[in-house]
């Protein structure tokens, strides 16, 4: 019994020193978890935003939560979780150097633990899809003075930033105000027969139509007749465009490829689409105005109507590249000279619908910017 006496304060030393060194090792690993929280950043980040449309603010909300995921940012489900709260708001918006731009967005990044605004800054633009390009340099420009994002990201959103700046003034090309156009048209005319007439609706005849004598069949024709085409554009609108040309084309019905020169002025009313990076299309509705016609026709529409699509790709700074195809037709009929009126006089004029397919290449060269996307209210 005395020598477990004796004994139980050397244990219960032991045990107290053993005790001393778990506590202190649990202490210093507490400081030491505290210290290494201390110097991670808090990367949460919570989206809000509002705007003057309901789409405004859904197209936003989505892009925006993209990028930040795409960057490693935690999304916060509420504003107090978030280390940084990202807001954005949209307004209706007019500049006057630029009457494409009807809205701007104006971004806000704050410090949510010291409740403190670190960046604020608008961005005019006009459509919803022109901000497709310019969403994720709009996001850096906030989001760039967090800290914690490494050298990598920086360098990457650096050069998206750069891709965003340079894709803002290259866009350009499709931007000016005015456009003076020239292109090489391949038009194939069709004169499709009309039985207006014609014995068994396809011949002209010597005699009588009830017992005619000599008959010459007819057939429909079909006549290629290249051409030029220059005019002028006017970009009034974003969407809207409206262009004035001078057409010269070869050839007639039926001399074809003779001496003869076919002249027409015509209009153009184009609705320019800008959805996709690097391209424009235009669809567009066309009126034309012959100045001379061909003496094969004895009476000959006075105008013709019809629509096409142009489909154009960056020529530079200020200038588009464009494929052009069309339909045009006549609302009234032809009416074409009998040119075998020694054999079969009867009918003396023949009568066809006339309509034509019509494919081209050119370039139009623009003049005046109608206005780039400019930051506004920067403040850091």
């Amino acid at each position: 019994m005395g020598q477990n006496v004796e004994f139980l304060p050397i244990i219960n030393y032991n045990l107290n020193y053993n005790m001393k060194k778990l506590l202190l090792l649990l202490v210093f690993i507490t400081f030491a978890v505290s210290s290494f929280a201390m110097d991670l950043p808090n990367r949460s980040i919570f989206i809000e935003g509002t705007a003057a449309q309901s789409a405004q603010r859904t197209f936003f909300m989505t892009n925006f939560r993209m990028e930040a995921s795409a960057l490693g940012f935690n999304l916060a489900a509420t504003r107090a979780e978030a280390g940084y709260i990202f807001k954005y708001d949209v307004q209706p918006f007019s500049d006057a150097g630029d009457p494409s731009i009807k809205n701007i967005i104006l971004i806000t990044l704050i410090d949510n633990e010291f409740d403190a605004e670190m960046v604020s800054f608008g961005w005019p633009f006009g459509e919803l899809e022109d901000m497709y390009e310019f969403n994720q340099f709009v996001f850096f420009r906030a989001v760039v003075l967090i800290p914690g994002i490494s050298e990598e990201e920086l360098t990457r959103l650096a050069e998206a930033a750069q891709g965003a700046g340079r894709a803002a003034s290259d866009d350009r090309w499709r931007n000016k105000w005015i456009y003076l156009r020239t292109s090489l048209d391949y038009p194939v005319t069709f004169y499709a027969l009309q039985s207006t007439g014609l014995v068994g609706g396809q011949a002209v005849y010597e005699g009588l139509y009830d017992a005619p004598g000599h008959l010459i069949p007819l057939d429909h024709i079909v006549v290629p007749r290249p051409g030029v085409t220059i005019g002028a554009e006017v970009q009034f609108l974003n969407y809207m465009s409206l262009g004035l040309n001078f057409q010269v084309n070869m050839g007639d019905a039926q001399t074809k490829y003779a001496d003869f020169i076919g002249m027409a002025v015509g209009a153009e009313l184009q609705i320019p689409l800008k959805f996709f990076k690097g391209l424009i299309l235009d669809p567009y509705l066309a009126f034309t105005y012959p100045i001379n016609t061909s003496d094969v026709f004895s009476e000959f529409p006075p105008f013709i109507v019809g629509g096409g699509l142009q489909v154009g790709v960056k020529g530079g700074n200020s200038g588009i590249i464009f494929f052009d195809a069309n339909f045009m037709t006549s609302l009234t009929d032809v009416k074409m000279k009998n040119q075998y009126g020694d054999l079969a006089p009867n009918p003396s004029n023949v009568h066809y619908k006339r309509f034509v397919f019509g494919v081209g290449a050119g370039y139009k060269h623009g003049f005046l910017d109608r206005g780039g996307k400019k930051e506004k209210k920067t403040k850091e």
